[in-house]
C-alpha cells in the first residue's frame, strides 16, 4: 500500500512538473509582418471600420506583453493601461465625470469625457469542458464589439503558450488593422 502512495506521488509530481506555467515573451514580427506562431485561431467577429479614424489611443489592462506586442505592431499612436488611464482622467480634472474605469460604463464616460480609444481585452469563454481564450476589440464610446477572435486552451495535449494562442490572436489582429486601416503598413 504504502509503494502505491510514493509511486502515485511521484505521478502526480511528474504530471505537475510538466505542466508549468510559460512567461509569456514578447516577440519581434517576422519579414511577413507577423509573430512566429503555430496555433490556430478563429475570426468569431469582425466589423469593418476605418480604424485609421480609431488609431490615436487604445487602452489595456495592465500587461506588459500587452504593451509590448500592440508597441510591436506598431498602430496604435498611443497605448494606455487602465491605471495610466485613471492617472490621466484625474490629472485632466475628469474624476467627477468619470468616476471609474473598471467597468464598461466607466470606459464608455472615459472615452466621452477624456478621448475617445479603443478597448483591446483578454477575455475567455467555455464550450462544455472547452475553455477558448479570445481578444476582444471594442469601441469604448458605442461599446461595439468590432473584432473577437478566440483559440482553443489545449491543456492537455499543446499547453497555453504565446506561440500557440497569443501570438496567432495577435496575428489575426495585424490582420484586422491592415484589412481596415488605409495607413497601416504590416
Amino acid at each position: 500500500m504504502q509503494t502505491i502512495k510514493v509511486m502515485f506521488l511521484a505521478l502526480l509530481f511528474l504530471i505537475l512538473a510538466g505542466c508549468g506555467t510559460t512567461a509569456f515573451q514578447v516577440a519581434e514580427r517576422d519579414e511577413s509582418g507577423y509573430f512566429p506562431a503555430q496555433g490556430n485561431v478563429e475570426v468569431v467577429k469582425s466589423v469593418a471600420v476605418d480604424l485609421d479614424q480609431h488609431k490615436g489611443l487604445v487602452v489595456i489592462g495592465d500587461s506588459d506583453f500587452f504593451d509590448g506586442q500592440l508597441q510591436e505592431i506598431g498602430f496604435f499612436e498611443e497605448i494606455l493601461r487602465i491605471p495610466e488611464l485613471e492617472v490621466a482622467i484625474v490629472q485632466e480634472g475628469l474624476s467627477d465625470k468619470v468616476q471609474s474605469v473598471q467597468d464598461r460604463i466607466g470606459l464608455n464616460n472615459a472615452a466621452k469625457h477624456y478621448k475617445p480609444f479603443l478597448w483591446l481585452r483578454a477575455d475567455s469563454r467555455r464550450d462544455g469542458n472547452r475553455r477558448y481564450g479570445q481578444f476582444i476589440l471594442t469601441d469604448a464610446i458605442s461599446l461595439e464589439d468590432l473584432f473577437i477572435v478566440e483559440t482553443y486552451y489545449d491543456t492537455i495535449w499543446t499547453g497555453v503558450s504565446d506561440q500557440q494562442n497569443f501570438y496567432p490572436m495577435f496575428n489575426a489582429l495585424i490582420d484586422y488593422i491592415d484589412e481596415n486601416s488605409d495607413t497601416y503598413q504590416k
